[in-house]
């Protein structure tokens, strides 16, 4: 059962990785320059990734011989994981991760023809090619050795999303309190107090969702700024004290 168990979420980790460098290298392509800050967790990867892909290796393998029928439903699965996936995240932080209005064919902002297209190309992909050498080269780790990496990895993993929800959270406080009201001085003091401590993090999470939006006001936009601008202040103050040191 615990074997078992580990070599799933390694399948799993090992799709949220390649995610991970997906996002990395297209988004690196659209900015033009190199972009390693990608996804709501701090490790290189990107779970959403795991679980469409595992959910596809669960619920398509038996489509794998009919291409057109692998391709809709791998469409279906992701899109409506996606979906839930930005729903669920807005109705826990009270942000919006991404927005899709911009492009063509989308629902609410949350999904659109474009990725979905991507995704069901993706399900064929994992389904006909890549997942039969991932499972033949996981059965091939001698069972102690996938145990304890599976282990491993998993106690990071965890330990990953309890510190980065704990930033989000921490996030959504720091927006909720001056949301609806004029109070750059009091963000800032803040955002100042904050820098001294664990906001390196946070800085993370904002830079890796660009366009991330509170629901309740455009004010956030705000804060964001003011985070980036106090942080470069704390840097030109750091620099001033090595020099009179």
């Amino acid at each position: 059962m615990l074997y078992s168990f580990c070599q799933l979420f390694l399948l799993f980790i090992l799709y949220s990785i390649i995610g991970y460098i997906v996002e990395v290298i297209c988004v690196s392509f659209i900015e033009k320059k190199i972009v390693f800050n990608r996804g709501y967790l701090i490790g290189p990867y990107i779970p959403v990734y795991g679980v469409g892909a595992m959910l596809m290796i669960f619920l398509l393998d038996k489509y794998k011989n009919d291409l057109i029928v692998l391709f809709i439903m791998g469409v279906i699965i992701c899109t409506t994981l996606e979906y839930f996936t930005s729903l669920l995240m807005e109705k826990l932080f009270k942000l919006r991760w991404w927005d899709y209005s911009d492009k063509k064919f989308n629902i609410n902002g949350r999904v659109c023809l474009e990725n979905g297209v991507l995704f069901g190309l993706g399900g064929v992909i994992i389904i006909k090619i890549i997942n039969p050498y991932f499972e033949m080269f996981i059965s091939f780790i001698p069972k102690i050795i996938t145990i304890i990496i599976g282990i491993i990895l998993l106690l990071i993993f965890v330990a990953d999303f309890v510190e980065s929800t704990y930033i989000t959270f921490r996030l959504k406080i720091n927006v909720s309190k001056y949301i609806n009201k004029d109070a750059t001085r009091e963000i800032k003091k803040e955002v100042f107090a904050a820098l001294h401590k664990n906001t390196t993090l946070t800085n993370r999470l904002l830079n890796a969702f660009p366009h991330i939006t509170h629901t309740a006001s455009n004010r956030f936009n705000e804060f964001k700024k003011i985070i980036i601008k106090a942080k470069k202040e704390v840097k030109k103050m750091k620099t001033k004290k090595k020099k009179h040191k």
